[in-house]
C-alpha cells in the first residue's frame, strides 16, 4: 500500500496521512518519520559528498566550517526547511567552498558539483536489491511494524534520491548541474552571467510552467527523463532478483510529476 500517483512526492505523503482512511494512525506516524528520515539521509550524504570531494581536491573550508560529517544537523537549513513545509520545496545548506585552493580548477570544481547528485544515484541503486530482498523475502519478518517501516523507509530513500538526482542535474542556477557546466565556462560568460542574475526565478516558473502544462494538457514532461534514467537500474535488480518489476513496483513511472527538489 505505498504511495503512488500523479502528485507532487510530499503532498502526496501528506495526502496519506490526511485522507487515506486505508491507513491506522501507527500507519501514518509510520510514512511520516520514515519520509523524514529518508529525506535527511539524501539531503546530508548528498552535502557530505560536496565536501568530501572537494577536501580531497585540495579545499580545507568545509573541514574547517564542520561540514565534513554525516551529521545532519551541519547541513541544515532554516530557511530551506520553513520552504519545504510550506511549499514542499527545501533546500539543506550550501556548502562553501574556496575554489583557489583546487589543484585543477575546472576538473575540480567539476567533481565537486557533481558529487553530490552521483551520490544520490548510487545510494538509491544500492538501496534497491535491498527493497527486492524485502518484497520477497519478508514473509519471513514476524513483525509487521517491523515490515511496514523497512518497506517505507527503503522505498523513499530510493523514490527521494532519485527526484534528488534528476532535479539537481537541471543546468539552472543555484542547482549542481549549472555549477558542473559553469566550471568549463568563463566566469563572464553570458550564459553563466544570465543564469547568477535571474537562475532562481527561472527555476521557480519552470516548475510551475511543468506543473500547469501537466495539468492542463496531461503532458508529463520530466516522466520521460525519469523513465530513460531509472529504467536501467530497476531492470537490471528486477533480472538479478526475478522478481516482477521493480519500475512499477516503487511506482517511478510517476516521478515526473512530483516537482520536489532538494538543492
Amino acid at each position: 500500500n505505498f504511495p503512488q500517483g500523479k502528485q507532487n512526492l510530499y503532498f502526496n505523503m501528506l495526502f496519506n496521512l490526511i485522507y487515506d482512511d486505508s491507513l491506522d494512525f501507527r500507519g501514518k506516524v509510520i510514512i511520516f518519520f520514515t519520509f523524514l528520515i529518508a529525506l535527511i539521509i539524501g539531503m546530508t550524504l548528498h552535502e557530505f559528498a560536496h565536501s568530501f570531494v572537494a577536501v580531497k581536491c585540495g579545499d580545507p573550508t568545509p573541514k574547517a566550517q564542520g561540514r565534513l560529517t554525516l551529521n545532519p544537523m551541519a547541513h541544515f537549513d532554516k530557511g530551506g526547511f520553513l520552504s519545504f513545509v510550506v511549499f514542499g520545496f527545501g533546500w539543506a545548506k550550501p556548502v562553501a567552498i574556496n575554489s583557489f585552493n583546487f589543484k585543477k580548477y575546472k576538473r575540480d570544481m567539476f567533481l565537486v558539483s557533481i558529487a553530490g547528485v552521483l551520490t544520490n544515484i548510487v545510494l538509491a541503486f544500492l538501496i534497491m536489491p535491498l527493497f527486492m530482498l524485502l518484497l520477497k523475502y519478508g514473509f519471513n519478518i514476524s513483525s509487521q511494524v517491523i515490515w511496514e517501516i523497512l518497506y517505507y523507509l527503503l522505498h523513499y530513500i530510493i523514490i527521494i534520491n532519485i527526484v534528488m538526482f534528476i532535479f539537481n542535474l537541471f543546468p539552472i542556477y543555484p542547482l549542481d548541474g549549472f555549477n558542473a557546466i559553469s566550471s568549463y565556462m568563463r566566469y563572464e560568460n553570458r550564459f553563466v552571467v544570465f543564469m547568477r542574475k535571474y537562475g532562481m526565478l527561472i527555476l521557480l516558473g519552470l516548475l510551475l510552467a511543468l506543473d500547469v502544462i501537466y495539468a492542463i494538457w496531461d503532458i508529463d514532461i520530466l516522466n520521460y527523463l525519469c523513465y530513460y534514467i531509472t529504467w536501467p537500474m530497476t531492470q537490471f535488480w528486477s533480472w538479478v532478483f526475478g522478481y516482477g518489476n521493480l519500475y512499477e513496483v516503487l511506482g517511478i513511472n510517476y516521478l515526473g510529476s512530483m516537482l520536489f527538489g532538494v538543492i
